[in-house]
């Protein structure tokens, strides 16, 4: 399995969606647009200043140390366009104007943990420092995004914050939530009707510390998320629920996605920490989400401390994709620094 070919996309920031018709949506420092790499991109809306950090996004270096990036976008099956920016959540309306909606927690939530249940209804979960351990809210909004609700929160002390939430495709009514970081508050939780009551999974240790899952017919599967442990890939077996570990890995894994064809890809960050043993940020693939190969890396930039100028961090946009066409971005890395890419991978199941 290799990537075969690697085409840069410069002219975008961060790659967030591909909606159901194909299209990708992306930022370009505040800018959101839509398009096909390669073809036109459609300038659609603009998300309002927000001070002081949007002083600072005349340059890279500058940008990536007052967050001026950070941002989401997701489009429902119905076409409502969610945006989160700054602690505000958006929705565009008919009009091509960004409506706010409500505050939230911390600035934005991490890449691909956003998520539509059965009915259609869009759920995300607060990502922020909170130090203080204070509560946690997965917000839930309608169809149109029109209206929105607390779907369920984490009392004070349960969990630091949410790192996503997804749909499980084996289970159709099923959501699945991730949460971190330090021991006693790293554990999946699940719901089957729409968080009316919830379920907790997990021993609260860095095994449990993940941020994206990867579902099987007989596993949930994912890569642990911890700069201060041994990381690995991990399996639960849906019918037993023992948890198995596969083998092990020398950074945390963050973000992910499966592809049509049902290839997995996960991709290794580059943090400081004592299980952080490379320079290197990986993508790596599976057919099983227990089993990887590494295909593919990007080293490390120069620019430090990493805690002000930002990790190495490989991100992809949520929805369908193909591993013949596949996108990422990057920020923190060299050749992959607040711009974007398109990947073939080859394998020998094409």
């Amino acid at each position: 399995m290799k990537v075969t070919s690697l085409e840069y996309i410069p002219e975008t920031t961060i790659l967030h969606h591909i909606d159901t018709e194909g299209q990708l949506w992306a930022t370009r420092g505040r800018v959101i647009i839509k398009g096909v790499p390669g073809e036109k991109w459609d300038r659609i809306a603009v998300f309002p200043r927000a001070y002081p950090r949007d002083l600072f996004g005349f340059s890279r270096p500058t940008a990536r140390a007052m967050r001026a990036d950070k941002a989401n976008i997701y489009v429902n099956t119905h076409g409502g366009m969610l945006g989160i920016r700054a602690g505000l959540a958006y929705a565009l309306d008919t009009h091509g104007n960004l409506k706010p909606l409500f505050e939230i927690q911390g600035d934005s939530v991490l890449h691909g943990g956003i998520c539509e249940d059965q009915e259609g209804w869009t759920y995300f979960g607060e990502y922020f420092m909170n130090p203080t351990r204070g509560d946690v809210h997965i917000f839930r909004l309608d169809t149109m995004l029109e209206t929105w609700e607390i779907a369920h929160t984490f009392k004070a002390g349960e969990v630091r914050h949410v790192h996503g939430i997804y749909r499980d495709p084996y289970d159709s009514q099923a959501l699945w939530v991730t949460c971190g970081d330090d021991t006693g508050e790293c554990y999946f939780y699940r719901t089957h009707d729409r968080f009316a009551t919830i379920e907790r999974i997990g021993e609260g240790t860095q095994l449990w510390r993940a941020v994206r899952l990867f579902f099987t017919e007989d596993a949930v599967c994912w890569l642990t998320d911890s700069q201060l442990e041994q990381n690995h890939s991990c399996r639960w077996d849906r019918k037993t629920q023992q948890l198995s570990l596969g083998q092990r890995l020398n950074a945390p894994a963050w973000y992910g996605s499966t592809m049509t064809e049902g290839l997995h890809l996960a991709f290794t960050t580059v943090e400081p920490g004592p299980a952080v043993g490379r320079d290197t940020a990986g993508i790596y693939a599976s057919r099983d989400a227990l089993h990887w190969e590494e295909i593919y890396r990007f080293a490390k930039d120069a620019w430090r401390p990493m805690k002000l100028f930002k990790y190495g961090v490989i991100s992809c946009p949520s929805g369908q994709m193909s591993q013949k066409a596949f996108y990422i971005s990057g920020e923190g890395l060299k050749d992959l620094d607040g711009i974007s890419a398109r990947l073939h991978i080859e394998s020998s199941y094409e």
